[in-house]
C-alpha cells in the first residue's frame, strides 16, 4: 500500500522527481568538475553537506569513529567528513524511489542500510591498504634515517631530510613525516608529536618506533643503534607475517581443490573405465 501511494504521488507530481535528479546532477558536477585533471579532494556544495552532517551529529560516537577512519585513510580536510556524511545519508534517503520497482518493504530497508553503511566498508578497505603500505615501507625509511644519522644529522634534521626526499618511501609515509615535522616546527613537543603520529595512522609499528625514539632521547642512547634495531625487528616481523600467510595457503586451497579440481580429475580418470565397464555389463544383463 505505501508503495502504491508513493508511486501515485510521483505520477501526480513528476516535477519532484525532476528536481531530485537535477540536484543530484548539480552535486556530482560540482564535486568532480573542479578535480577532473588532478586527483584532489572531492567537494560538495555546503547546502547539501550541512543537512547530512547535522543528521549524523545525533550519533556522536559513530561520528567519532568515522573521523578516525578518515584520519587512517589520510583524508583530513575540513570538508571530508561532510562529503562522507552526504555520501551516506542521501543515497539512503533516496531509497524510497526504488519503491516504484520493488514492492517488498524488507528489501527496501536492507537496500537503505546497505547504501548507508557501504561507505564505511570502503573506508575500512582504504585504511587497511594505507596502513599496510606504511608498514611495508617503514624498514627502508629507517635504513635511510640510519645513513643520515651516521652522516652527522640530528633526529629532527634527519626526519626533515627523509620526508622531503620522494625516493625515501611511499607517499603516505612521507606525508605523515611531513605532518610530524610541521607539528614539531610549530612548537609541539617531540613526544606528543610522535603520539599524534600514531593516533593519525593507527599503525602499531609506528607507535613502537615513536616509543623507542622517545626513550632514546630521554635516556641519551644512540639513535643510530635504536634505528638499526627497529629496522631489523620490523623486517623480521614482516617475514613472520609472510610465513603465516604461506602457512594458511593450503587451507585456502582446500575448498577449490576438493570441490572444483578433484571432481573434474575423477571424471577424466574414471570416465573411460566406467564406459568400458557398462559396455561389457550390458550383454550379461540382456540390456
Amino acid at each position: 500500500m505505501p508503495q502504491v501511494l508513493f508511486r501515485s504521488f510521483l505520477e501526480s507530481y513528476p516535477e519532484l522527481l525532476a528536481a531530485l535528479a537535477l540536484a543530484l546532477f548539480l552535486a556530482v558536477k560540482s564535486a568532480f568538475g573542479k578535480n577532473r585533471d588532478n586527483a584532489g579532494p572531492i567537494y560538495i556544495p555546503v547546502y547539501l553537506v550541512s543537512p547530512a552532517a547535522e543528521i549524523l551529529k545525533f550519533f556522536p560516537n559513530y561520528l567519532q569513529g568515522l573521523q578516525l577512519k578518515l584520519n587512517y585513510c589520510g583524508l583530513r580536510g575540513n570538508t571530508q567528513l561532510g562529503v562522507l556524511a552526504a555520501a551516506k545519508v542521501y543515497p539512503a534517503l533516496l531509497t524510497p524511489l526504488a519503491g516504484m520497482f520493488i514492492n517488498h518493504p524488507l528489501i527496501l530497508t536492507g537496500l537503505a542500510a546497505f547504501l548507508f553503511f557501504a561507505p564505511d566498508l570502503v573506508l575500512t578497505m582504504l585504511a587497511r591498504r594505507r596502513q599496510a603500505s606504511i608498514r611495508e615501507s617503514l624498514p627502508e625509511l629507517l635504513d635511510l634515517m640510519v645513513l643520515c644519522v651516521d652522516a652527522g644529522l640530528g633526529l629532527d634534521a634527519t626526519l626533515s631530510r627523509v620526508a622531503q626526499d620522494p625516493a625515501s618511501g611511499n607517499s603516505a609515509l612521507l606525508d605523515e613525516l611531513l605532518t610530524l615535522n610541521r607539528d614539531i616546527l610549530l612548537g609541539m613537543s617531540r613526544e606528543r608529536a610522535f603520539q599524534e603520529l600514531y593516533k593519525r595512522t593507527g599503525v602499531e609499528e609506528l607507535g613502537a618506533f615513536a616509543g623507542s625514539l622517545n626513550q632514546t632521547s630521554q635516556l641519551g642512547l644512540s639513535i643510530s643503534k635504536t634505528l638499526r634495531n627497529q629496522a631489523e625487528f620490523l623486517r623480521s616481523k614482516l617475514s613472520q607475517k609472510a610465513e603465516e600467510k604461506a602457512a594458511r595457503l593450503p587451507i585456502y586451497m582446500a575448498f577449490p581443490l576438493w570441490f572444483c579440481i578433484m571432481p573434474a580429475l575423477m571424471v577424466l580418470v574414471l570416465a573411460p573405465s566406467l564406459l568400458i565397464f557398462f559396455e561389457q555389463v550390458k550383454p550379461g544383463f540382456g540390456l
